[in-house]
Protein backbone atom coordinates (compact mmCIF):
# COMPACT_ATOMS: atom_id res chain seq x y z
CA UNK A 1 0.00 0.00 0.00
CA UNK A 2 1.59 3.77 -0.96
CA UNK A 3 1.19 5.14 2.68
CA UNK A 4 2.72 1.94 4.01
CA UNK A 5 5.90 2.82 1.47
CA UNK A 6 5.63 6.15 2.32
CA UNK A 7 6.42 5.86 6.10
CA UNK A 8 8.96 3.39 5.49
CA UNK A 9 11.03 5.30 3.69
CA UNK A 10 10.30 8.60 5.39
CA UNK A 11 13.04 8.85 7.54
CA UNK A 12 15.64 9.15 4.18
CA UNK A 13 13.62 12.93 3.85
CA UNK A 14 13.76 14.16 6.90
CA UNK A 15 15.35 17.73 6.23
CA UNK A 16 14.83 21.57 7.23
CA UNK A 17 12.65 23.81 5.75
CA UNK A 18 11.48 27.86 6.04
CA UNK A 19 8.71 27.99 7.58
CA UNK A 20 7.62 30.96 5.44
CA UNK A 21 7.83 28.14 2.49
CA UNK A 22 5.37 26.26 3.92
CA UNK A 23 1.52 26.52 3.93
CA UNK A 24 -1.24 24.56 5.78
CA UNK A 25 -3.37 22.31 3.42
CA UNK A 26 -7.59 21.67 3.25
CA UNK A 27 -6.77 18.20 4.24
CA UNK A 28 -6.24 18.62 8.27
CA UNK A 29 -9.49 17.40 9.90
CA UNK A 30 -9.06 19.67 13.03
CA UNK A 31 -9.79 23.24 12.42
CA UNK A 32 -9.84 24.27 15.68
CA UNK A 33 -6.23 24.84 17.66
CA UNK A 34 -6.24 25.80 21.26
CA UNK A 35 -4.13 28.70 22.02
CA UNK A 36 -3.04 28.30 25.56
CA UNK A 37 -2.08 24.34 24.35
CA UNK A 38 -0.50 26.02 21.08
CA UNK A 39 1.54 28.46 23.71
CA UNK A 40 2.36 25.78 26.06
CA UNK A 41 3.98 23.69 22.76
CA UNK A 42 5.19 27.39 21.66
CA UNK A 43 7.66 27.60 24.84
CA UNK A 44 8.54 23.59 24.71
CA UNK A 45 10.24 24.35 21.58
CA UNK A 46 12.10 27.27 22.65
CA UNK A 47 13.43 25.34 24.91
CA UNK A 48 14.25 22.10 22.98
CA UNK A 49 13.01 22.51 19.50
CA UNK A 50 10.96 20.40 17.20
CA UNK A 51 11.07 16.77 18.10
CA UNK A 52 9.39 15.16 15.78
CA UNK A 53 9.29 16.13 12.18
CA UNK A 54 6.25 17.25 10.09
CA UNK A 55 5.12 15.87 6.96
CA UNK A 56 5.15 18.26 4.01
CA UNK A 57 4.85 17.81 0.27
CA UNK A 58 6.06 19.63 -2.63
CA UNK A 59 3.62 21.85 -4.41
CA UNK A 60 5.58 24.30 -6.59
CA UNK A 61 9.22 25.10 -6.34
CA UNK A 62 10.11 26.06 -2.84
CA UNK A 63 6.50 25.81 -1.99
CA UNK A 64 5.62 22.95 0.30
CA UNK A 65 2.06 22.14 1.79
CA UNK A 66 1.37 20.61 5.21
CA UNK A 67 0.23 17.01 5.24
CA UNK A 68 0.09 16.75 9.17
CA UNK A 69 2.02 18.18 12.19
CA UNK A 70 -0.13 21.53 11.52
CA UNK A 71 0.02 22.10 15.50
CA UNK A 72 3.96 21.97 15.62
CA UNK A 73 4.19 24.32 12.28
CA UNK A 74 1.79 27.02 14.09
CA UNK A 75 3.53 26.67 17.59
CA UNK A 76 6.79 26.48 15.94
CA UNK A 77 5.89 29.93 14.22
CA UNK A 78 4.76 31.54 17.67
CA UNK A 79 8.11 30.44 19.05
CA UNK A 80 10.14 32.32 16.58
CA UNK A 81 11.45 29.75 14.28
CA UNK A 82 12.53 30.07 10.84
CA UNK A 83 13.23 26.38 9.59
CA UNK A 84 11.25 23.44 10.97
CA UNK A 85 12.30 19.60 10.54
CA UNK A 86 10.21 17.68 7.88
CA UNK A 87 9.70 14.63 6.23
CA UNK A 88 9.20 15.60 2.92
CA UNK A 89 7.05 13.11 0.58
CA UNK A 90 6.27 13.09 -3.08
CA UNK A 91 2.89 11.85 -2.98
CA UNK A 92 -0.40 12.18 -4.86
CA UNK A 93 -3.55 14.70 -3.44
CA UNK A 94 -5.88 11.44 -2.85
CA UNK A 95 -2.51 10.09 0.16
CA UNK A 96 -1.66 13.56 1.36
CA UNK A 97 -5.61 13.78 2.19
CA UNK A 98 -5.78 10.28 3.62
CA UNK A 99 -2.69 10.62 5.58
CA UNK A 100 -3.68 14.06 7.00
CA UNK A 101 -6.69 12.44 8.14
CA UNK A 102 -5.41 9.54 9.44
CA UNK A 103 -2.34 10.88 11.17
CA UNK A 104 -4.97 13.81 12.62
CA UNK A 105 -7.71 11.20 13.96
CA UNK A 106 -4.92 9.66 16.44
CA UNK A 107 -4.64 12.43 18.48
CA UNK A 108 -6.63 12.40 21.76
CA UNK A 109 -8.26 16.28 21.35
CA UNK A 110 -9.61 15.59 18.22
CA UNK A 111 -13.47 16.59 18.58
CA UNK A 112 -16.52 14.58 17.54
CA UNK A 113 -17.34 16.63 14.71
CA UNK A 114 -13.84 17.21 13.11
CA UNK A 115 -13.59 13.09 13.35
CA UNK A 116 -17.37 12.72 11.74
CA UNK A 117 -16.03 15.05 9.12
CA UNK A 118 -12.38 13.18 8.47
CA UNK A 119 -14.40 10.05 7.89
CA UNK A 120 -17.17 11.23 5.69
CA UNK A 121 -14.15 12.34 3.56
CA UNK A 122 -12.40 9.28 3.43
CA UNK A 123 -15.83 7.68 2.07
CA UNK A 124 -16.46 10.51 -0.23
CA UNK A 125 -12.90 9.85 -1.65
CA UNK A 126 -14.45 6.42 -2.59
CA UNK A 127 -10.91 4.38 -1.23
CA UNK A 128 -12.94 3.57 1.96
CA UNK A 129 -15.83 1.93 3.60
CA UNK A 130 -17.54 1.57 6.83
CA UNK A 131 -15.45 -1.70 7.40
CA UNK A 132 -12.22 -0.77 6.19
CA UNK A 133 -12.16 2.33 8.07
CA UNK A 134 -13.08 0.41 11.35
CA UNK A 135 -10.37 -1.72 10.54
CA UNK A 136 -7.94 1.23 10.11
CA UNK A 137 -8.59 3.04 13.32
CA UNK A 138 -9.44 -0.14 15.79
CA UNK A 139 -12.95 1.30 16.24
CA UNK A 140 -15.93 -1.16 15.84
CA UNK A 141 -18.61 -0.32 13.33
CA UNK A 142 -21.04 1.01 15.44
CA UNK A 143 -18.50 3.79 16.22
CA UNK A 144 -17.81 4.86 12.92
CA UNK A 145 -21.95 5.32 11.87
CA UNK A 146 -22.32 7.00 15.13
CA UNK A 147 -20.11 9.65 14.39
CA UNK A 148 -20.77 9.36 10.53
CA UNK A 149 -24.38 10.82 11.75
CA UNK A 150 -22.94 13.82 13.34
CA UNK A 151 -22.43 14.84 9.94
CA UNK A 152 -26.22 15.61 9.81
CA UNK A 153 -25.87 18.58 12.87
CA UNK A 154 -26.80 22.07 12.41
CA UNK A 155 -24.09 24.32 12.58
CA UNK A 156 -25.47 25.11 16.11
CA UNK A 157 -25.82 22.01 17.75
CA UNK A 158 -22.47 21.41 16.25
CA UNK A 159 -20.86 23.56 18.10
CA UNK A 160 -22.46 23.18 21.08
CA UNK A 161 -20.79 19.45 20.79
CA UNK A 162 -17.48 20.88 19.92
CA UNK A 163 -17.62 23.14 22.84
CA UNK A 164 -18.91 19.66 25.43
CA UNK A 165 -21.73 21.71 26.29
CA UNK A 166 -24.00 18.63 24.99
CA UNK A 167 -22.64 14.94 25.54
CA UNK A 168 -22.15 13.14 22.23
CA UNK A 169 -24.93 10.73 23.45
CA UNK A 170 -27.48 13.69 23.60
CA UNK A 171 -25.98 14.63 20.25
CA UNK A 172 -26.52 10.85 18.69
CA UNK A 173 -29.67 11.20 19.69
CA UNK A 174 -30.30 14.62 18.10
CA UNK A 175 -28.51 13.68 15.14
CA UNK A 176 -31.69 10.91 14.44
CA UNK A 177 -33.99 13.99 13.24
CA UNK A 178 -33.93 16.42 10.21
CA UNK A 179 -32.81 19.96 9.93
CA UNK A 180 -36.23 21.30 10.57
CA UNK A 181 -36.51 19.40 13.85
CA UNK A 182 -33.21 20.02 15.10
CA UNK A 183 -33.83 23.44 14.62
CA UNK A 184 -36.52 23.97 16.91
CA UNK A 185 -35.06 21.61 19.29
CA UNK A 186 -32.06 24.28 19.49
CA UNK A 187 -34.08 27.20 19.19
CA UNK A 188 -36.55 26.15 22.65
CA UNK A 189 -34.69 24.18 24.43
CA UNK A 190 -30.85 24.35 23.71
CA UNK A 191 -30.19 28.02 22.71
CA UNK A 192 -28.15 29.91 25.63
CA UNK A 193 -30.45 32.01 27.91
CA UNK A 194 -33.53 29.46 27.94
CA UNK A 195 -34.94 30.71 31.55
CA UNK A 196 -38.19 27.92 30.81
CA UNK A 197 -37.46 24.50 29.08
CA UNK A 198 -33.70 24.13 28.95
CA UNK A 199 -32.75 20.50 27.67
CA UNK A 200 -28.90 21.49 28.82
CA UNK A 201 -27.70 18.62 31.36
CA UNK A 202 -30.28 16.32 30.68
CA UNK A 203 -29.19 12.58 30.07
CA UNK A 204 -29.83 11.28 26.24
CA UNK A 205 -32.58 9.05 27.24
CA UNK A 206 -34.82 11.98 28.60
CA UNK A 207 -33.80 14.21 25.40
CA UNK A 208 -34.82 11.02 22.89
CA UNK A 209 -38.20 10.84 24.66
CA UNK A 210 -38.93 14.36 25.08
CA UNK A 211 -37.98 14.86 20.96
CA UNK A 212 -40.39 12.10 20.08
CA UNK A 213 -42.50 13.41 22.18
CA UNK A 214 -42.80 16.72 20.97
CA UNK A 215 -41.35 16.95 18.04
CA UNK A 216 -42.83 13.46 15.89
CA UNK A 217 -46.42 12.52 15.16
CA UNK A 218 -48.23 9.24 15.68
CA UNK A 219 -48.53 7.27 12.52
CA UNK A 220 -51.62 5.41 13.94
CA UNK A 221 -53.56 8.59 13.68
CA UNK A 222 -54.02 8.28 9.67
CA UNK A 223 -55.49 6.30 7.34
CA UNK A 224 -53.13 6.15 4.57
CA UNK A 225 -51.27 3.11 3.36
CA UNK A 226 -47.79 3.09 5.83
CA UNK A 227 -45.86 0.64 3.98
CA UNK A 228 -43.10 2.14 3.23
CA UNK A 229 -43.08 4.02 6.99
CA UNK A 230 -42.29 0.54 8.29
CA UNK A 231 -38.73 0.67 6.77
CA UNK A 232 -38.14 4.86 6.83
CA UNK A 233 -35.39 6.00 8.97
CA UNK A 234 -37.89 8.86 10.08
CA UNK A 235 -39.90 6.26 11.65
CA UNK A 236 -39.28 6.42 15.36
CA UNK A 237 -39.45 2.62 15.58
CA UNK A 238 -36.66 2.38 13.38
CA UNK A 239 -34.50 5.51 15.85
CA UNK A 240 -34.68 4.74 18.80
CA UNK A 241 -34.86 2.03 21.63
CA UNK A 242 -38.63 2.88 22.74
CA UNK A 243 -40.66 0.94 19.88
CA UNK A 244 -43.99 -0.34 21.73
CA UNK A 245 -44.98 -2.41 18.83
CA UNK A 246 -47.30 0.28 17.20
CA UNK A 247 -46.91 2.03 14.38
CA UNK A 248 -44.43 4.52 15.44
CA UNK A 249 -44.27 8.35 15.06
CA UNK A 250 -43.41 10.08 12.15
CA UNK A 251 -40.25 12.69 12.24
CA UNK A 252 -40.55 14.07 8.66
CA UNK A 253 -43.49 16.05 8.38
CA UNK A 254 -42.89 17.46 5.06
CA UNK A 255 -43.32 13.51 3.98
CA UNK A 256 -46.29 12.84 5.88
CA UNK A 257 -48.13 15.80 4.82
CA UNK A 258 -47.68 14.73 1.59
CA UNK A 259 -48.47 10.92 1.41
CA UNK A 260 -51.49 12.29 3.91
CA UNK A 261 -52.72 14.86 1.55
CA UNK A 262 -52.16 12.44 -1.84
CA UNK A 263 -54.33 9.08 -0.15
CA UNK A 264 -57.28 12.14 0.66
CA UNK A 265 -57.39 13.60 -2.70
CA UNK A 266 -57.13 9.76 -4.41
CA UNK A 267 -59.99 8.58 -1.87
CA UNK A 268 -61.62 11.84 -2.44
CA UNK A 269 -62.05 10.96 -5.61
CA UNK A 270 -62.70 7.30 -5.84
CA UNK A 271 -65.71 8.30 -2.95
CA UNK A 272 -67.61 10.50 -5.42
CA UNK A 273 -66.97 8.06 -8.12
CA UNK A 274 -68.53 5.16 -6.26
CA UNK A 275 -71.51 7.58 -4.89
CA UNK A 276 -72.42 9.89 -7.52
CA UNK A 277 -75.33 11.66 -5.25
CA UNK A 278 -72.79 13.15 -3.22
CA UNK A 279 -70.64 16.11 -3.41
CA UNK A 280 -67.05 17.09 -2.02
CA UNK A 281 -67.44 18.68 1.29
CA UNK A 282 -64.98 20.68 4.66
CA UNK A 283 -66.08 22.25 7.37
CA UNK A 284 -65.27 25.28 8.39
CA UNK A 285 -62.07 24.89 10.30
CA UNK A 286 -60.91 21.08 10.84
CA UNK A 287 -59.93 19.70 7.34
CA UNK A 288 -56.82 18.70 5.14
CA UNK A 289 -56.33 22.06 2.80
CA UNK A 290 -53.61 20.89 0.81
CA UNK A 291 -56.12 18.15 -0.40
CA UNK A 292 -58.94 20.12 -0.50
CA UNK A 293 -56.98 22.68 -3.20
CA UNK A 294 -55.82 20.10 -5.08
CA UNK A 295 -59.05 18.77 -6.14
CA UNK A 296 -60.29 22.58 -6.50
CA UNK A 297 -57.33 22.56 -9.20
CA UNK A 298 -58.50 19.28 -10.97
CA UNK A 299 -61.42 21.02 -11.26
CA UNK A 300 -64.00 19.62 -8.44
CA UNK A 301 -66.26 21.66 -6.50
CA UNK A 302 -65.45 21.67 -2.44
CA UNK A 303 -68.46 22.73 -0.35
CA UNK A 304 -67.79 24.40 3.03
CA UNK A 305 -70.64 23.28 5.10
CA UNK A 306 -71.33 26.55 7.36
CA UNK A 307 -74.59 24.54 9.21
CA UNK A 308 -74.58 21.24 11.23
CA UNK A 309 -73.80 18.42 9.52
CA UNK A 310 -75.08 14.86 10.37
CA UNK A 311 -72.62 11.66 9.92
CA UNK A 312 -73.74 8.70 8.03
CA UNK A 313 -74.83 5.59 10.22
CA UNK A 314 -71.20 3.67 10.82
CA UNK A 315 -71.17 0.33 8.88
CA UNK A 316 -71.44 -2.83 11.57
CA UNK A 317 -67.59 -4.55 11.96
CA UNK A 318 -68.05 -8.28 11.10
CA UNK A 319 -67.13 -10.22 14.23
CA UNK A 320 -64.18 -13.10 14.09
CA UNK A 321 -64.23 -16.50 15.48
CA UNK A 322 -60.94 -16.44 16.71
CA UNK A 323 -62.36 -13.37 19.12
CA UNK A 324 -64.73 -15.10 21.19
CA UNK A 325 -64.68 -18.04 23.77
CA UNK A 326 -67.13 -19.99 23.10
CA UNK A 327 -69.39 -20.46 19.66
CA UNK A 328 -72.14 -19.59 21.67
CA UNK A 329 -70.74 -16.34 21.85
CA UNK A 330 -69.66 -16.16 18.81
CA UNK A 331 -72.99 -17.02 17.36
CA UNK A 332 -74.69 -14.36 19.38
CA UNK A 333 -72.38 -11.49 18.23
CA UNK A 334 -73.63 -12.94 14.44
CA UNK A 335 -76.64 -12.71 15.12
CA UNK A 336 -76.34 -9.23 16.67
CA UNK A 337 -73.93 -8.00 13.52
CA UNK A 338 -76.74 -9.16 11.01
CA UNK A 339 -79.60 -7.15 12.71
CA UNK A 340 -77.15 -4.29 12.69
CA UNK A 341 -76.19 -4.63 9.46
CA UNK A 342 -80.09 -4.69 8.41
CA UNK A 343 -80.35 -1.43 10.74
CA UNK A 344 -77.61 -0.16 8.52
CA UNK A 345 -79.19 -0.91 5.16
CA UNK A 346 -82.27 0.48 5.85
CA UNK A 347 -80.97 3.96 7.27
CA UNK A 348 -79.11 4.21 4.21
CA UNK A 349 -82.08 3.79 2.32
CA UNK A 350 -84.28 6.50 4.19
CA UNK A 351 -81.48 9.17 3.62
CA UNK A 352 -81.57 7.69 -0.42
CA UNK A 353 -85.04 8.93 -0.58
CA UNK A 354 -84.64 11.75 1.69
CA UNK A 355 -81.96 13.19 -0.77
CA UNK A 356 -84.03 12.49 -3.72
CA UNK A 357 -87.44 14.51 -2.82
CA UNK A 358 -84.68 17.45 -1.59
CA UNK A 359 -85.02 17.36 2.16
CA UNK A 360 -81.06 16.32 2.70
CA UNK A 361 -77.83 16.72 0.61
CA UNK A 362 -75.50 14.06 0.57
CA UNK A 363 -71.59 14.96 0.90
CA UNK A 364 -68.08 13.30 1.07
CA UNK A 365 -66.65 15.23 3.75
CA UNK A 366 -62.80 16.00 3.83
CA UNK A 367 -61.15 15.89 6.87
CA UNK A 368 -57.63 16.12 8.43
CA UNK A 369 -57.10 12.23 8.31
CA UNK A 370 -59.98 10.88 6.16
CA UNK A 371 -63.04 11.15 4.25
CA UNK A 372 -66.38 10.76 5.49
CA UNK A 373 -69.92 10.43 4.22
CA UNK A 374 -72.07 12.32 6.33
CA UNK A 375 -75.33 14.49 5.34
CA UNK A 376 -77.46 18.18 5.96
CA UNK A 377 -80.75 19.13 6.37
CA UNK A 378 -81.70 21.49 3.05
CA UNK A 379 -83.82 23.52 5.39
CA UNK A 380 -80.83 24.13 7.58
CA UNK A 381 -78.60 25.29 4.33
CA UNK A 382 -81.16 27.31 2.47
CA UNK A 383 -81.37 29.37 6.12
CA UNK A 384 -77.95 29.99 6.11
CA UNK A 385 -77.14 30.47 2.43
CA UNK A 386 -80.59 32.86 2.61
CA UNK A 387 -83.02 30.98 0.16
CA UNK A 388 -86.43 32.01 1.03
CA UNK A 389 -88.66 29.30 2.68
CA UNK A 390 -90.76 27.68 -0.36
CA UNK A 391 -88.01 28.45 -2.64
CA UNK A 392 -88.09 26.30 -5.97
CA UNK A 393 -84.84 23.16 -4.88
CA UNK A 394 -82.75 22.95 -8.37
CA UNK A 395 -83.17 20.08 -9.75
CA UNK A 396 -79.70 18.10 -10.25
CA UNK A 397 -78.65 18.98 -13.81
CA UNK A 398 -79.80 22.78 -12.72
CA UNK A 399 -76.91 22.03 -9.69
CA UNK A 400 -74.60 21.61 -12.13
CA UNK A 401 -75.38 23.84 -14.38
CA UNK A 402 -75.37 26.30 -11.84
CA UNK A 403 -71.82 24.35 -10.85
CA UNK A 404 -70.26 24.97 -13.99
CA UNK A 405 -71.35 28.69 -14.62
CA UNK A 406 -69.56 29.17 -11.03
CA UNK A 407 -66.35 27.41 -12.03
CA UNK A 408 -66.43 29.52 -15.27
CA UNK A 409 -66.18 32.43 -12.92
CA UNK A 410 -63.81 31.37 -10.53
CA UNK A 411 -61.64 31.05 -13.63
CA UNK A 412 -62.03 34.42 -14.50
CA UNK A 413 -61.70 35.83 -11.31
CA UNK A 414 -58.28 34.10 -10.60
CA UNK A 415 -56.85 34.69 -14.30
CA UNK A 416 -58.03 38.87 -13.43
CA UNK A 417 -55.86 38.11 -10.13
CA UNK A 418 -52.63 36.53 -11.66
CA UNK A 419 -52.76 39.06 -14.68
CA UNK A 420 -52.58 42.09 -11.77
CA UNK A 421 -49.67 40.31 -10.19
CA UNK A 422 -47.59 40.14 -13.32
CA UNK A 423 -48.60 42.70 -15.34
CA UNK A 424 -45.94 45.22 -13.39
CA UNK A 425 -43.17 42.98 -14.41
CA UNK A 426 -43.93 43.48 -18.01
CA UNK A 427 -41.67 46.04 -19.84
CA UNK A 428 -43.71 48.24 -21.96
CA UNK A 429 -41.62 51.41 -22.11
CA UNK A 430 -41.26 50.71 -25.79
CA UNK A 431 -44.38 49.69 -26.96
CA UNK A 432 -46.69 52.71 -29.05
CA UNK A 433 -49.51 54.27 -26.94
CA UNK A 434 -52.43 53.14 -28.64
CA UNK A 435 -56.12 54.29 -29.08
CA UNK A 436 -57.54 51.05 -27.25
CA UNK A 437 -55.23 52.16 -24.03
CA UNK A 438 -56.85 55.96 -24.28
CA UNK A 439 -60.12 54.90 -24.32
CA UNK A 440 -58.94 52.96 -21.04
CA UNK A 441 -57.50 55.94 -19.70
CA UNK A 442 -60.82 58.11 -20.40
CA UNK A 443 -63.01 55.29 -18.62
CA UNK A 444 -60.97 56.17 -15.61
CA UNK A 445 -61.33 59.66 -15.93
CA UNK A 446 -64.75 59.67 -16.10
CA UNK A 447 -64.66 59.15 -12.19
CA UNK A 448 -63.87 62.47 -11.59
CA UNK A 449 -66.99 63.77 -14.14
CA UNK A 450 -69.69 66.47 -13.00
CA UNK A 451 -73.29 65.33 -12.69
CA UNK A 452 -74.26 69.02 -14.76
CA UNK A 453 -71.83 67.73 -16.87
CA UNK A 454 -73.37 64.43 -17.91
CA UNK A 455 -75.21 65.86 -21.23
CA UNK A 456 -72.47 66.88 -22.37
CA UNK A 457 -70.46 63.11 -22.69
CA UNK A 458 -74.25 61.54 -24.15
CA UNK A 459 -76.25 60.85 -21.20
CA UNK A 460 -79.28 62.30 -21.14
CA UNK A 461 -82.86 62.54 -18.92
CA UNK A 462 -82.22 61.85 -15.22
CA UNK A 463 -79.38 60.14 -13.48
CA UNK A 464 -78.25 59.09 -10.67
CA UNK A 465 -75.02 61.12 -9.08
CA UNK A 466 -72.60 58.54 -10.10
CA UNK A 467 -72.13 56.41 -13.52
CA UNK A 468 -71.69 52.81 -13.32
CA UNK A 469 -68.73 50.69 -15.49
CA UNK A 470 -71.70 50.08 -18.32
CA UNK A 471 -72.27 54.30 -18.48
CA UNK A 472 -68.39 54.72 -18.98
CA UNK A 473 -68.26 51.98 -21.31
CA UNK A 474 -70.39 53.34 -23.45
CA UNK A 475 -69.34 57.21 -23.41
CA UNK A 476 -65.94 56.09 -23.90
CA UNK A 477 -67.06 54.26 -26.66
CA UNK A 478 -68.33 57.53 -28.43
CA UNK A 479 -66.39 60.14 -27.17
CA UNK A 480 -65.98 63.80 -29.42
CA UNK A 481 -63.23 66.31 -28.84
CA UNK A 482 -65.92 68.48 -26.91
CA UNK A 483 -66.52 65.11 -24.61
CA UNK A 484 -62.42 64.81 -24.24
CA UNK A 485 -61.83 67.96 -22.81
CA UNK A 486 -64.84 68.18 -20.41
CA UNK A 487 -63.26 65.02 -19.12
CA UNK A 488 -60.27 65.89 -18.67
CA UNK A 489 -60.80 69.12 -17.07
CA UNK A 490 -63.49 67.82 -14.94
CA UNK A 491 -60.19 64.95 -13.30
CA UNK A 492 -58.10 68.54 -13.23
CA UNK A 493 -60.56 70.16 -11.15
CA UNK A 494 -60.95 67.19 -8.83
CA UNK A 495 -57.41 67.14 -8.52
CA UNK A 496 -56.95 70.64 -7.74
CA UNK A 497 -58.96 69.74 -4.08
CA UNK A 498 -55.36 68.67 -3.18
CA UNK A 499 -54.07 72.33 -3.66
CA UNK A 500 -52.54 74.03 -0.59
CA UNK A 501 -50.22 76.77 0.48
CA UNK A 502 -47.63 77.44 -2.29
CA UNK A 503 -47.27 73.27 -3.34
CA UNK A 504 -46.61 72.47 -7.18
CA UNK A 505 -50.36 71.88 -7.42
CA UNK A 506 -51.41 75.18 -6.05
CA UNK A 507 -49.43 76.59 -8.59
CA UNK A 508 -51.39 74.74 -11.38
CA UNK A 509 -54.90 75.73 -9.88
CA UNK A 510 -53.64 79.41 -10.18
CA UNK A 511 -52.40 78.75 -13.43
CA UNK A 512 -55.93 77.12 -14.93
CA UNK A 513 -57.86 79.57 -12.78
CA UNK A 514 -55.78 82.09 -14.50
CA UNK A 515 -57.20 80.79 -18.17
CA UNK A 516 -60.59 80.23 -17.59
CA UNK A 517 -61.78 82.92 -15.22
CA UNK A 518 -59.35 85.56 -14.72
CA UNK A 519 -61.77 87.99 -13.80
CA UNK A 520 -62.94 85.73 -10.76
CA UNK A 521 -59.78 85.26 -9.86
CA UNK A 522 -58.19 88.45 -10.16
CA UNK A 523 -61.05 89.56 -7.68
CA UNK A 524 -60.25 86.96 -5.71
CA UNK A 525 -56.66 88.34 -5.08
CA UNK A 526 -57.51 91.73 -5.27
CA UNK A 527 -60.08 90.97 -2.14
CA UNK A 528 -57.04 88.79 0.16
CA UNK A 529 -54.12 91.13 -1.30
CA UNK A 530 -56.54 94.26 0.53
CA UNK A 531 -56.28 92.18 3.62
CA UNK A 532 -52.51 91.77 3.49
CA UNK A 533 -51.66 95.17 3.26
CA UNK A 534 -53.67 96.49 5.94
CA UNK A 535 -51.53 93.81 7.87
CA UNK A 536 -48.58 94.60 6.33
CA UNK A 537 -49.25 98.28 7.37
CA UNK A 538 -49.41 97.43 10.84
CA UNK A 539 -46.46 95.66 11.22
CA UNK A 540 -44.80 98.19 9.28
CA UNK A 541 -45.75 100.76 12.22
CA UNK A 542 -45.35 98.12 15.33
CA UNK A 543 -41.60 97.23 13.72
CA UNK A 544 -40.65 101.11 13.38
CA UNK A 545 -41.86 102.06 17.11
CA UNK A 546 -39.76 98.92 17.94
CA UNK A 547 -36.87 100.13 15.88
CA UNK A 548 -36.91 103.98 17.77
CA UNK A 549 -36.57 102.21 21.20
CA UNK A 550 -33.86 99.89 20.08
CA UNK A 551 -32.15 102.85 18.75
CA UNK A 552 -32.74 104.56 22.17
CA UNK A 553 -31.61 101.63 24.05
CA UNK A 554 -28.21 101.51 22.16
CA UNK A 555 -27.53 105.22 22.86
CA UNK A 556 -27.81 104.79 26.24
CA UNK A 557 -25.87 101.86 26.53
CA UNK A 558 -22.98 103.93 24.33
CA UNK A 559 -23.29 106.74 26.58
CA UNK A 560 -22.73 104.86 29.90
CA UNK A 561 -19.39 102.88 28.28
CA UNK A 562 -17.93 106.82 27.41
CA UNK A 563 -18.46 107.27 31.34
CA UNK A 564 -16.75 104.33 32.29
CA UNK A 565 -13.88 104.68 29.99
CA UNK A 566 -12.86 108.25 31.13
CA UNK A 567 -13.08 107.24 34.88
CA UNK A 568 -10.49 104.66 34.18
CA UNK A 569 -6.97 107.13 33.26
CA UNK A 570 -8.34 109.18 36.29
CA UNK A 571 -7.83 106.30 39.02
CA UNK A 572 -4.48 105.14 37.18
CA UNK A 573 -3.19 108.50 38.09
CA UNK A 574 -4.07 108.37 41.18
CA UNK A 575 -2.54 105.35 41.71
CA UNK A 576 0.28 106.42 39.95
Amino acid sequence: METMNIQSVAEKNIVSVVLADIQPSNYNPRKNFDVASLAELAESIRQQGVLQPIGVRPIAENRFEIIFGERRYRASLMAGLEEIPAIVLNVSDETAEEMAVTENLQRKDVTPIEEANAYQRLIESGRHDIQSLAMQFGKNETYIRTRLKFVSLIPEIAELLEKDEITISVASEICRYGEDIQREVFDKHLKEGIMFGSWRGMKATEVAKNIERHFTTDLERYNFDKTLCLSCPHNTNNMTLFCEGTCGKCANKGCLDEMNAAFLTEKAIETIKAYPALSLSHDAYCYNADAVNRLKEMGYEVVALQCRYKDYPTLPEEPEAGEYDTEDEYKEAKVEYEQDMNDYMEEGKELVRRAEVGEISLFARIGNEDIVKCYVENSMMNAVSGQQAGQEQLSPIEKLDKQDKRNKEIAREKTVEDTKKQILEVDMTETKFGADEEKMIYFFLLSSLRKEHFAAVGIEGEHSPYLSNEDKTNIVANLTPKAKAVIRRDFLIENFKNAYGSNAIADMLLEFAGKHMPERLADIENGHNEVYEKRHQRIEEKKAVLLVQEQAKQEAEQTEADADNEKQPQSQEVAA
